[in-house]
């Protein structure tokens, strides 16, 4: 029973650092976009004699890529460490004799995080790179994926947050 109830405390643990790890992951994603509209809006000094001899096109599309570069890097590896903070959270799950609905909302993360790695995060990579420097009129055949893609991992990554606030609430009533 003590094993238990201490396996029970540590998955509240490793759920919420999980599921504010999501939202600061969320918050990086979408700060990098707004610091490379910044920087193109108001440069430093610096910048500005940095790339004195660009239009401001080619500015914009150079600070996209970087921002995008770095959420790239970001979301490729969140992913890898969201795999075995899966599956520790699961074995707690199930070593802990939770319910059947936190040991089924736990393995749904696990399916997610799964999922994102082996293929959404890398597809979405690979499509938002090609779309980097290509010109959008005509809307590249590349977009539509992309933006499904983007709009799929948005929903899971929600979905897979719910799930662990769920499961934490679950067992924070079970004690």
């Amino acid at each position: 029973m003590i094993v238990a109830t201490v396996q029970r405390h540590i998955l509240l643990f490793v759920l919420g650092i999980w599921c504010g790890a999501s939202v600061f992951m969320w918050l990086v994603a979408t700060q990098n976009f707004a610091v490379a509209k910044a920087l193109q809006e108001a440069p430093v000094e610096g910048f500005v004699q940095t790339t004195s001899g660009l239009d401001a096109e080619a500015i914009r599309l150079a600070t996209r890529h970087q921002a995008g570069e770095v959420n790239r890097l970001f979301f490729d590896g969140w992913g890898m460490v969201q795999i075995p903070i899966a599956l520790l959270a699961f074995g707690l799950a199930w070593g802990g004799k939770s319910s059947r609905a936190v040991l089924m909302m736990v393995g749904a993360m696990l399916v997610i995080v799964v999922a994102f790695q082996l293929y959404i995060v890398p597809e979405t990579i690979r499509l938002g790179r090609v779309l980097d420097f290509v010109a959008r009129e005509p809307v590249p055949p590349e977009d539509a994926p992309f933006w499904r893609l983007h709009h799929t991992y948005t929903g899971l990554d929600m979905l897979k947050f719910l799930l662990g606030l769920s499961a934490a609430g679950i067992l924070v009533r079970k004690q």
